[in-house]
């Protein structure tokens, strides 16, 4: 997971370890602080920073492999990511981890066009 900006706006990446098949699906989409600011699975509210929010949910994934007794983490990093580099991203948190499907909110500053682009191992959006 990496947060950067450029000249052009903000980018959130989403890196996936490659097995030879294609990225895990994925939806992206606005939603009101009332739904994207609560916990999957737990209900409980987040707070996060901004003032809109774009919901990265990431299917058939998960953070860790488990093979029968055994939990072994493939994501380690924090689940919380200040955008103290970028022009409109406040924060990236994930809001869940239920069920093979990963919840990203990104907080960002004032509604910003977005786009999705997966390729590779990658899933980036562009925010701008």
């Amino acid at each position: 997971m990496q947060v950067a900006a450029d000249a052009c706006g903000d980018h959130v990446e989403f890196t996936f370890r490659d097995h030879g098949s294609a990225l895990p699906g994925y939806a992206v989409a606005y939603e009101p602080g009332s739904t994207a600011k609560i916990e999957d699975a737990s209900g409980r509210h987040l707070e996060i920073a901004g003032t809109d929010f774009i919901v990265v949910r990431l299917m058939n994934v998960m953070t860790a492999e488990i093979s029968g007794e055994d939990v072994t983490p493939t994501y380690t990093g924090p689940r919380r990511i200040p955008g103290d580099e970028t022009r409109f991203v406040r924060e990236v948190v994930k809001t869940g981890d239920f069920e093979a499907m990963v919840t990203w909110v990104i907080g960002v500053e004032g509604k910003r066009p977005f786009n999705a682009t997966a390729g590779g191992s990658r899933l980036v959006i562009d925010i701008g």
